[in-house]
């Protein structure tokens, strides 16, 4: 699994939030979401209409790999960088950006 292409983990990002119950959002992301005005009903937009547009990095302190999705919703670039496990159909938020701000 470590080893898909961006366009498969893309899928596999969007199919796990097309159940709200499989994206957990961190207190880092949640605290990032407040600080850019980002509700939890667009992030969980992000995560099923988002883009991958860059390759997924591996997080070795956690096994995982983190994946930055992209979209552009109510005029504003947003992107959520999220934790995914090969074991685990759960994505994980770990933080949220406003592109746009840097």
């Amino acid at each position: 699994m470590a080893g898909w292409p961006k366009s498969q983990w893309q899928r596999f990002i969007r199919q796990a939030a097309g159940e709200a119950r499989n994206v957990v959002f961190t207190e880092h992301a949640l605290l990032r979401m407040r600080q850019r005005q980002i509700s939890r009903v667009a992030a969980i937009e992000i995560l099923r209409r988002g883009t991958l547009h860059r390759e997924p990095e591996p997080n070795q302190r956690h096994g995982t790999l983190e994946c930055r999705m992209e979209y552009y919703i109510a005029g504003r670039h947003l992107a959520l960088v999220v934790a995914v496990d090969a074991a685990n159909p759960a994505v994980v938020v770990v933080t949220a950006i406003d592109l746009d701000r840097g």
